[in-house]
């Protein structure tokens, strides 16, 4: 995520414009528009998809309160920050889901302190998305080894949150590093949101090899294997840098089995 597409919802001209300035200030937000009240701003969140919504609370007709019971209907991602000059609207704001609200007049350094806390609360809501879709889409792969041969893609975290799909041949090794699990291919390094373990259960048996608590392999990358010291082995993978990856004790029969050593 770049820049929080923003809406500013207030029915008074002046404090609209003002809010305005001090919000193109700050570089993580992007104006894409403005409403003086409920219909409208209904239809900017429907057309454009802002990821951030200022709403007054005072507005005619429909108050801001009512206006954001309305946007949660629309089931969309849109943040709401409230304006008001009340501190007593404060726990309304939070019972309808509000991030923070923000007491006029406006202050500049209070409107950078909303924003860190918007683009934060965006940040771990997406890596939390990104999360649950990497794991449906891992679940819907097929135990049976027949069947798996005809994905041969693995979800892997890309970049601005996307989900990035590698084919099986382009997977070397699977590594872990500070709790974390990392696959390695030719170009680059990707976190997988998967134990090893998960890894090991889904992958196909006849490629992927798990050779010690911390790495699994893919067989076909296998490059060398070399003898080690006390009846281990290490094998060397063909990826850049030829990675050494070391062979426990328990897996070295399998590891000679398979390439007839």
């Amino acid at each position: 995520m770049n820049r929080l597409k923003t809406v500013i919802v207030e029915d008074e001209l002046p404090a609209r414009n003002e809010l305005s300035f001090l919000l193109e200030e700050i570089d993580d937000v992007k104006l894409i528009g403005s409403a003086k009240d409920g219909l409208e701003i209904l239809e900017i969140i429907k057309e454009k998809e802002p990821d951030l919504v200022f709403l007054d609370i005072q507005l005619p007709g429909k108050t801001g309160l009512e206006v954001a019971q309305e946007i949660k209907k629309l089931e969309k991602k849109t943040i709401i920050v409230f304006l008001t000059a009340y501190d007593e609207y404060a726990l309304q704001a939070f019972e309808v889901e509000a991030i923070d609200y923000i007491l006029k007049p406006y202050e500049q350094d209070r409107l950078v302190e909303t924003i860190k806390r918007v683009k934060d609360y965006y940040f771990s809501n997406q890596q939390q998305l990104l999360e649950n879709k990497i794991e449906a889409l891992f679940n819907k792969l097929p135990q049976d080894d027949n069947e798996i041969a005809k994905i041969k893609k693995l979800p892997v975290k890309g970049k601005r949150s996307r989900i990035k799909l590698i084919p099986y041949t382009e997977l070397i090794v699977f590594h872990t590093r500070n709790c974390k699990v990392y696959v390695k291919t030719y170009k680059q390094e990707y976190e997988v949101d998967f134990t090893l373990k998960d890894l090991e259960e889904k992958l196909p048996t006849t490629q992927f090899l798990r050779v010690h608590r911390s790495f699994l392999i893919n067989l076909k990358h296998v490059k060398e294997v070399i003898p080690w010291f006390k009846g281990k082995y290490q094998v060397v993978m063909d990826n850049q840098g030829e990675i050494k990856v070391p062979v426990s004790r328990a897996k070295v029969e399998k590891i000679k089995s398979i390439f007839n050593l």
